[in-house]
């Protein structure tokens, strides 16, 4: 059987140096995915130019131009922290299918709802004049796209690259332990102790009535 640790190791991981852009396999960009944390590599087919992987629980395709493979497992390969929060002046939050006002509406949030974020990227601009930035989110298992206007996501921290330690090699087998007579000794130690004890505790008494001294009988 394969152990866990031998399959971790089999797996390719790819370092993002920059911010680098996630496409689905319409090659439409999914979500613009943080500097300095990884993508796995997947057996999907990928296009010219492009490898399939995973980001946590997304499946996508990045430019392998935009990745740098390297020969480690690193300890913290997804970003899992940032969260966003609904900030829309107490008004609920549309979750659409695609960063524009016209895809479909996948739920409405409530004015307080939290979940999620996996990062930003470029939509229509819902405000005349504003910004074209959606964030790709996820709530309560569903995911999809909220207006940056409409919610408030925290910052994204940088990430320590470190290297998962190498598994340990299998235990080697101890040496069965050799049998010895070592309970046999303790018990003919124990055993002559007590004997030795038997002949010692009559002597004091034997002692006793072959040298005292006899009463002297009063005469009547």
């Amino acid at each position: 059987m394969v152990s866990l640790c031998n399959i971790i190791t089999a797996l390719t991981f790819f370092l993002m140096p920059a911010p680098t852009v996630l496409y689905d396999s319409n090659s439409l960009p999914i979500v613009t995915l943080p500097t300095g944390y990884f993508v796995m590599q997947s057996d999907a087919a990928a296009p010219d130019g492009f490898i399939a992987v995973t980001y946590d629980d997304i499946n996508g395709f990045v430019r392998i131009s935009d990745v740098r493979q390297v020969d480690y497992s690193p300890v913290t390969k997804y970003e899992t922290t940032v969260k966003f929060k609904c900030d829309n002046d107490g008004q609920k939050v549309n979750l659409r299918a695609a960063p524009s006002r016209s895809a479909d509406v996948v739920t409405v949030l409530n004015s307080d709802a939290s979940g999620r974020c996996y990062g930003p990227t470029d939509g229509d601009a819902l405000i005349s004049g504003g910004d074209t930035t959606w964030y790709y989110v996820s709530v309560d298992g569903m995911r999809g796209y909220c207006y940056y206007a409409h919610i408030d996501v925290d910052p994204t921290p940088p990430n320590i690259i470190e290297k998962e330690p190498d598994p340990l090699p299998p235990e080697q087998e101890k040496p069965a332990k050799q049998p010895t007579d070592e309970p046999q000794s303790r018990m003919s130690t124990v055993a002559a102790i007590i004997f030795i004890v038997a002949l010692c505790i009559p002597v004091p008494f034997i002692m006793f009535f072959l040298f005292r001294k006899p009463k002297n009988r009063e005469t009547e």
